[in-house]
């Protein structure tokens, strides 16, 4: 789902998607509000295979509900729009796999792609601060991240969790929302189908799904710990479809400097241990590339029974 500021790196995820995925499987992305060169984005989704739906004048009547004054920080209708999908999305769909925007797909999802989720559950894995807590206590974690999900959109806790914020807001938004009213419903994969960007450097072995859900982002430049193989594919892509230009938004001078700053500082930190603050990067690895909860969350003979 998206918004036009961020349909380039939401379109490069989905081109990874459309290849990475089986036939079988739609890949489609849901415009959240009017876009000035919808024409352009219509034509590279006509020419790529990506189903484009606009649900911006629903989204934009349910987002009415929302009393934004309530909350200091600008709520994203993109971002909330994922609790609403089972609305927006064709009704013969029997299995949805979220994926945001901010990612890049660079391995086979074949294992997520086969496994079924029974109704009322929804496949997810842990947070950034869940690995951090984690590494730090060698406790499991039970905060997920709402940047990768599965689930069956007929009976889902997407629109629970809408209720809730409305209600209630929180100043995590739609995955505060989502992990206030799972209860039991979550089944945790690895964060080898979600991985934090912050890890990169850490990664012993190969994700499938990289998340950038903090910043910078990958788009913007080089800036540890992600290489110019995270950033040049977004290059490859505008080449290849020229006409994705018109989406793509430069940071600032005084932004990128900073983030030059930063990717110098933790660069020296990773490697002068006197510079480190907080767990132990090797207690980091063990957790974030810890694919065990794979083994019984993504097998096709899943049997639980799904909550109330």
């Amino acid at each position: 789902m998206t918004d036009e500021n961020y349909f380039f790196p939401t379109a490069v995820s989905a081109l990874q998607a459309r290849k990475a995925a089986s036939s079988s499987t739609d890949i489609v992305i849901v415009l959240t509000e009017g876009f000035k060169h919808k024409a352009e984005a219509v034509d590279f989704c006509k020419s790529t295979g990506i189903i484009l739906l606009d649900g911006s004048q629903f989204l934009s009547e349910k987002f009415a509900e929302v009393d934004r004054r309530e909350f200091g920080a600008r709520i994203s209708i993109a971002a909330m729009g994922r609790l609403l999908l089972s609305d927006l999305l064709p009704a013969h769909y029997r299995q949805v796999i979220y994926i945001d925007g901010d990612t890049q797909i660079i391995g086979d999802i074949s294992a997520l792609e086969r496994v079924e989720i029974p109704r009322g559950k929804i496949l997810a894995a842990m947070d950034y601060m869940s690995i951090m807590e984690a590494a730090r206590t060698g406790q499991p974690q039970g905060y997920f991240n709402s940047g990768v999900l599965k689930f069956d959109p007929s009976d889902w806790i997407g629109p629970a969790a809408f209720r809730y914020f409305t209600e209630h807001g929180g100043h995590l938004h739609d995955q505060g929302a989502l992990n206030s009213v799972a209860g039991d419903a979550v089944i945790f994969i690895s964060n080898r189908w979600n991985f934090p960007r912050q890890f990169l450097h850490l990664a012993d072995k190969q994700p499938t799904i990289i998340h950038f859900a903090s910043h910078p982002k990958p788009w913007d430049g080089v800036y540890f710990p992600c290489s110019r193989k995270e950033t040049i594919v977004y290059s490859a892509t505008l080449k290849a479809y020229p006409t994705l230009a018109l989406f793509v938004r430069k940071i600032s001078l005084p932004r990128r400097l900073a983030y030059h700053l930063r990717s110098i500082g933790d660069r020296m930190a990773y490697y002068l241990p006197v510079l480190r603050r907080g767990t132990d990067p090797e207690a980091i690895r063990r957790v974030v590339c810890d694919w065990h909860y794979d083994d019984t969350a993504l097998s096709p003979c899943r049997n639980r029974p799904a909550p109330f």
